[in-house]
């Protein structure tokens, strides 16, 4: 069985579903943009799912979100990871749920390379506002320099619930967004020193030689031999 198409023209709950009555034990690899994942298959159940830089039940979440990309069914690849803890149906049911939701943080929260900050001076009314842990461990990572990916990731929380903390934080005037930081540029390299330009010397002359001795007159009449 080889199944590969669009996610535009196929919705990937519909070919969980076929891929779970039909018993087949295989990859699905969904890729969509930057972003790839797979969910393994062992006759017909679900047990392994990894998307970029997480595993499990969030992992599956995560790729049925994906409305862009293309998918393949890799029959007889096998894993001996077992990650996914919930039903397949349960989880098919939680994604349709964190569609709806996800929609509404995307309006605020457009990409995952956003940098939120702390609003230094937040409305009134905000001081009367209660925060939960999980919302108390998400503002602890924000401080104007950290990604939204970067806070999923040291949040341990999923991208779904911790970009739905942020959507309510930024919502209630807690946080707001400012420019990504630029990264740090190193100092060039020293340039080399540059020789200092000498005048040529010039070269010794050779010696004359010894002119010839002019004899006279006189030089030659004393040297004459007796």
């Amino acid at each position: 069985m080889g199944l590969e198409g669009n996610l535009q023209d196929f919705d990937l709950s519909d070919i969980l579903q076929l891929i779970q009555m039909g018993k087949k034990t295989g990859a699905l690899e969904v890729e969509s943009g930057k972003d790839a994942g797979s969910i393994f298959f062992n006759e017909g159940a679900a047990i392994h799912a990894a998307a970029t830089d997480i595993r499990g039940d969030e992992a599956v979440n995560r790729i049925l979100r994906w409305r862009q990309g293309s998918f393949a069914f890799k029959p007889d690849v096998i894993t001996d990871q077992h990650s996914i803890q919930a039903p397949l149906q349960h989880l098919v049911l939680e994604a349709a749920r964190q569609i709806d939701e996800w929609q509404d943080i995307q309006k605020l929260l457009p990409n995952l390379e956003l940098v939120l900050a702390i609003e230094e001076n937040p409305a009134a009314g905000t001081e009367d506002i209660k925060l939960e842990p999980a919302e108390w461990r998400v503002l602890a990572l924000v401080d104007g320099m950290r990604s939204i990916s970067q806070v999923v990731k040291e949040s341990h929380m999923g991208d779904f619930e911790t970009c739905k903390v942020l959507y309510g934080l930024v919502s209630s005037g807690l946080l707001k967004q400012v420019a990504k930081p630029k990264p740090v540029e190193p100092p060039p390299p020293p340039k080399p020193a540059q020789p200092v330009a000498t005048k040529p010397q010039p070269k010794p002359e050779p010696p004359k030689p010894p002119e010839p001795e002019k004899k006279g007159m006189l030089g030659g009449l004393f040297g004459k031999k007796k």
